[in-house]
């Protein structure tokens, strides 16, 4: 399966690209360059304009979001908050330096896909069992999201173990909390949909099934496909 078309822009200072461009459209909104009611131009024109990726500046529009510059009204567009509402700290844009979503997706797509194959060639039974086991959790937790996420979370991490390297498994549990932050809480959340939950049952259920025939390869393809949907979900709401 080919890799999923995900571009990474890191500025030549060091600085996440998202961040870098967030500042910039913050000082435009703040010189007054995007007055309050605007509508952003859209994200493929930005894209163009700043020759950075979409990915790119959809986070940097969600952190934009998360410090009350702009809101994003799915379907219509990018609008500008008026400048009382908006969260500064000594005249700069309070952004969140965190990694972005694309970047998680990216390092859970190359890292779980080998833990996936390990595990396909490793588990014990037990462990085969108990990954099942939260499969099922995931089922009963279908309309409690918490719960699901915790299950979900699981299914990971349980994997990560059977491949029996704790480096591995310690790097997916890292990537598994760096999801606790506000930008991918904030894209995520607009992702919570009964149907991508049952999606996230049916992918798992093909990974385990791979599993149970200890293919490596179709559990590696699998967990690859699985976390493709996700880089998927990105772009399927229309900002």
């Amino acid at each position: 399966m080919s890799s999923p078309a995900i571009t990474l822009d890191l500025p030549a200072s060091g600085e996440r690209r998202y961040l870098s461009i967030a500042r910039d459209l913050a000082r435009a909104i703040d010189a007054g360059e995007h007055a309050s009611g605007d509508r952003l131009p859209p994200e493929r024109e930005l894209a163009t304009t700043l020759a950075v990726s979409r990915t790119t500046v959809r986070e940097a529009v969600l952190a934009l979001e998360l410090m009350r510059y702009v809101e994003i009204r799915v379907g219509a567009g990018v609008y500008v908050l008026p400048a009382s509402v908006r969260a500064l700290e000594g005249g700069n844009a309070r952004l969140p330096d965190e990694s972005g979503p694309s970047e998680i997706l990216e390092a859970r797509r190359l890292i779980e896909g080998q833990t996936a194959r390990r595990a396909a060639e490793r588990a014990s039974e037990s462990e085969l069992d108990a990954i099942a086991a939260s499969i099922e959790r995931m089922h009963d937790a279908l309309r409690d999201v918490p719960r699901f996420d915790r299950a979900d979370a699981e299914f990971h991490t349980l994997i990560a173990r059977a491949a029996g390297n704790d480096l591995l498994a310690g790097y997916v549990e890292h990537l598994w909390q760096m999801r606790r932050g506000p930008l991918w809480e904030r894209w995520y959340g607009q992702t919570r949909h009964i149907t991508n939950r049952r999606r996230s049952i049916a992918d798992h259920e093909t990974i385990h099934q791979a599993m149970l025939r200890r293919s490596g390869d179709a559990a590696a393809t699998a967990m690859h496909a699985h976390i493709d949907v996700l880089d998927e979900r990105f772009f399927s709401l229309n900002l």
